[in-house]
């Protein structure tokens, strides 16, 4: 059992490892279904017990291209699944993403949310600015999870139970604030950082490099699954760079609304 967490999911090439090809997401979400896989809702997925056919689909950063590419997919296949949308960057170019001043890259705008979530897209959090979460001090928690989610509630008219956290960053703090600020759950992408509050729970990422192969291990786990924890581990350390280019930039010193 699994959460998968795609970033892009475009037709063009792109620099680094986040970019899933609209083709190959097809045609490893049709492979997974057509093998037995069960696909659920995260509401669904965290309330049945372990089960290693188990599948959540998560999107993470909200761009775009999940409404271009990725959206009729799951509907051509009836699945669903949960966008992760940094409230800040609605409508915007993905200028914290340093890769995408390489190409540019939007995110999804208002119309395109509202159209998602009225057909049954799950919309969460993914912060309000799109920065490392636990640099923050507490009033700037507070700005980047209660307006993120108060700002996407009023734009889908539902209420937004969880977030995940840009970078897959968080600590003791963030979970806290998490909490406080109406979260159900936090959603990392690390099986090796653990939740000192059984709040947040880890995902895997699926990365350019993962074939059919790759993320049936992902879901099965065993020995092979453990590999796949390790690999995105060090996948995920290069969003380090990233990171610490935000914090230079004085934009992101003190979070926005």
């Amino acid at each position: 059992m699994a959460i998968l967490t795609f970033h892009h999911t475009d037709s063009r090439r792109h620099f680094g490892l986040n970019n899933y090809h609209p083709k190959r997401l097809r045609k490893v979400l049709k492979d997974l279904l057509e093998a037995g896989f069960q696909f659920f809702t995260l509401d669904k997925y965290l309330s049945l017990p372990a089960n290693r056919k188990k599948v959540c689909l998560t999107f993470d950063d909200g761009y775009e291209s999940f409404h271009e590419h990725a959206f009729p997919i799951l509907r051509e296949l009836n699945l669903t699944g949960v966008v992760f949308i940094p409230a800040r960057y609605i409508g915007k170019r993905a200028d914290w993403d340093y890769t995408g001043n390489i190409l540019k890259t939007m995110h999804l705008n208002e119309a395109q949310i509202a159209e998602i979530a009225e057909f049954g897209i799950e919309i969460g959090s993914h912060g309000n600015s799109h920065i490392d979460l636990t640099a923050l001090s507490e009033r700037g928690l507070r700005v980047e999870l209660e307006h993120s989610k108060r700002r996407l509630e009023d734009l889908t008219g539902g209420e937004v139970k969880y977030i995940s956290y840009p970078f897959g960053r968080f600590n003791r703090n963030v979970e806290l604030w998490a909490a406080k600020s109406g979260y159900k759950n936090g959603f990392s992408l690390s099986y090796f950082r653990k939740s000192q509050y059984d709040f947040t729970v880890p995902r895997y990422a699926v990365y350019t490099t993962d074939t059919l192969f790759s993320t049936v291990a992902k879901i099965e786990g065993g020995p092979l699954g453990l590999v796949e924890k390790i690999k995105g581990a060090t996948l995920n350390a290069y969003a380090a760079g990233t990171i610490l280019l935000n914090r230079i930039r004085s934009r992101n010193i003190n979070p926005q609304v």
